[in-house]
């Protein structure tokens, strides 16, 4: 009877205490290194997770060496397949007529956008608008410092649009507004006087300064 309790005993105690298992402290410390490679760095460029340098890379200035030579290769690709292919939009040039006499002034900047391109000049000689004497004075009295005496030119400039289409529509419908205005004979504006500036003198190279024909001068013998 008491080998039969012993041996109860030896049992409850084994099965009332918690077994214990093996446990490896490697694991522990490559815990963090499995899966760090491909794992998202909490912040951009932490070094816990970055893959380990093993001097198989370009420097930073060869890549930079590289990333040029490609944006060359680029341009030389467009030059050789690309550039053939305007040549079937090609048009002669035409001269403007007698009837074109209005200019627009605009300018680009390539590969980058600037507050200027908006910009339209308009710009059209006093003298091409077919005028009478009454109608150019009243003409350059709504014109007033818009007009050039030097070139007899009307200049007129609009950037308050934020597209170039609409301060060349606006400059243009101005210009109209002034000659509908100009031609309208119920008030000539003939009281009031017109002041001008004095136009600047062009200075003109004396014809005594001037090269003699070719074959006027004398050959300058040659030294043997």
């Amino acid at each position: 009877m008491a080998s039969r309790s012993l041996a109860r005993a030896a049992v409850q105690s084994t099965l009332t205490k918690p077994a214990c298992r093996a446990f490896s402290s490697t694991a522990i410390t490559m815990a963090g290194r499995q899966g760090g490679r491909f794992r998202k760095p909490e912040k951009k460029f932490d070094v816990n997770f970055m893959e380990k340098f093993d001097f198989d890379d370009q420097t930073t200035i060869g890549h930079e060496l590289f990333e040029n030579i490609r944006n060359i290769r680029q341009y030389l690709r467009k030059t050789e397949y690309e550039l053939p292919r305007l040549q079937s939009f090609a048009k002669p040039f035409e001269p403007p007529t007698s009837e074109q006499i209005v200019k627009y002034k605009v300018q680009n900047y390539l590969g980058e956008g600037h507050p200027v391109e908006r910009k339209v000049v308009l710009s059209v000689k006093v003298s091409d608008l077919k005028l009478d004497a009454k109608e150019k004075h009243k003409f350059l009295l709504l014109a007033g410092p818009r007009y050039h005496v030097d070139s007899d030119e009307f200049v007129l400039s609009s950037e308050k649009f934020p597209h170039r289409k609409q301060n060349k529509k606006y400059v243009s419908d101005t210009l109209k507004k002034l000659l509908t205005e100009a031609k309208d004979m119920k008030d000539t504006f003939e009281d009031i006087p017109l002041k001008l500036p004095t136009p600047k003198k062009q200075l003109q190279f004396p014809k005594g300064w001037a090269r003699p024909p070719q074959s006027a001068q004398q050959e300058v013998p040659k030294q043997e």
